[in-house]
This record gives structure tokens, sequence and C-alpha cells, in this order.
């Protein structure tokens, strides 16, 4: 269970740092297999480059859900669910959030700093409440020059995105750690990606969710679409719900193959 603290912090700060969220040989095996599918969708021609990076050293592996077993078994993960549940409470009986993309960052040495930004993609002024969340599973130890995560503690509360000003003159936290842990933070917390001055590729997971209300925004890679029928057939309850397969869709609507005339 999550305890007060924890989750006053993160109200406060608009992050957690949960250390050891993961075994370490978990994510050793799953660095892995995202480099494995990164070098593949390099080879046929289909990866993802960050277009902010000329150099090509920053690349992103989309539909991890759709990828492999391994990548859905950790959407069914007790604290993942508990911590999401925290972020987004609300009274409802209704599931509270649906998954918006599930993808890797992979930083090779050289890659350059992101610009300060929020997940949240509103207008001014952003919403003081979360209509996103972002988890970032370190697959490296996030270290000070391998490009660890880099936040402004607080920044959620504010109504306002950062501006390049912001991103040139702020100072900013670091999410130093080790692998296998997980920084969740409120998706309206402005961070950057750091520059890798490193001589390794760093490699961690974006796990990002929605409120289930926020269709939209929670569609940033549409899991209905994305995800194979194949893929489907396989997952559990807790994970079709969180995809949000089926969301609004109510049984008495699927009953009848015929237009009905009155």
């Amino acid at each position: 269970m999550l305890s007060e603290s924890v989750k006053s912090s993160f109200n406060r700060d608009g992050d957690f740092h949960w250390n050891d969220f993961i075994p370490q040989d978990t994510a050793l095996a799953l660095r892995e297999l995202v480099i494995d599918l990164a070098d593949y969708e390099r080879k046929v021609g289909s990866s993802y480059i960050y277009p902010f990076d000329p150099s090509g050293k920053t690349q992103r592996v989309w539909n991890l859900t759709n990828k492999s077993e391994v990548f859905r078994s950790l959407l069914e993960l007790d604290q993942l669910n508990e911590m999401m549940c925290f972020i987004f409470d609300r009274p409802t009986k209704h599931q509270l959030f649906h998954l918006s993309s599930f993808q890797a960052n992979i930083i090779h040495p050289g890659g350059p700093r992101q610009a300060l930004h929020i997940d949240t993609p509103f207008p001014e002024p952003l919403p003081p409440w979360p209509a996103k969340a972002n988890s970032i599973w370190l697959l490296d130890d996030f270290t000070e020059t391998n490009g660890a995560t880099e936040f402004i503690r607080g920044s959620h509360t504010r109504s306002k995105k950062p501006n390049q000003s912001d991103d040139q003159e702020l100072p900013v936290d670091l999410a130093i750690g080790r692998k296998g842990s997980v920084l969740f933070t409120h998706g309206n917390l402005w961070h950057r990606a750091g520059a890798n001055n490193s001589g390794a590729t760093r490699v961690g997971l974006l796990c990002s969710f929605a409120a289930s209300y926020m269709k939209e925004i929670a569609s940033e890679e549409d899991q209905s679409l994305i995800i194979s029928d194949s893929v489907k057939k396989k997952l559990s309850e807790r994970c079709l719900a969180i995809l949000g397969v089926g969301h609004g869709i109510k049984d008495g609507a699927l009953i009848t193959d015929h237009e009905i005339s009155y």
C-alpha cells in the first residue's frame, strides 16, 4: 500500500521515485529486448528518430504492448495499478485510467538534451488536476552524464507550460537512480531527457497513462487500433481495461445485426 507520506509528497512535488520497482535482472532483460527491437527497426527502415535530434542518436520504439508479452506483463503489476489508481482517483465505479502510450526511449552517446515540456496537451491555463501521468522505467543506471531525466519539482502546480527562457535558465533536478527503478510524474510536471555525454547508450521505458474520461489524450497511440486481435485474445481483463478495449460499448449494442426502424 502507498503510504500517506508518498501520496502527500507526490501531490506536493509532482513526482515519486520508486526504487527497485522491478528486479535488476528483469531490467537488464528488458533492455536487451529493447535494443534488439531498435536494431531491427533500423535495419528494416522503420525506426523512429526524434525530430529534435539531427544527429539521429535519440531513438524511440513505439507500441511495446504489441511487440512482446514481456512488456504487457508490466501493465499487470499491482504496484503500477496502485500508483495510477491513486493519481487518477475520483468517485466512480469505472476504470480510472487508460494507457496512452508505451514506448522505449534510447539515447546513444552524444544524444542532445530535450527542451523542457509537459505531457498534458492542454492549452493554457493548465488544469490543476492530473489528466495524464507518466512512468519512466530505468533500464540502465541513470547518472549525471548519461541522459537522466531532468525535471523541476513542484512545477506541476503551474498553470502555464515552459517556454524557451525557462528551458535555458531554470535549475533542474536529476532523476538519478539505479536500473529497475521507476520515476512517476504528474502529466503537468516540467521535464526533459538530459544529454548523453557518457560513452554508453542509455535506455528507459516511457509508460504513459491518461484519465479514462480523456479519451483523446489517452490516444497518443490508439490502443484499440494498434493492438492486434491475436494479442487481444491473450490479454487479461485488467490489461484489456487499461488498454480501453471496448470502453464505452454497452453489451446491448452488440446483440443486433441489423438496423431497427421506428
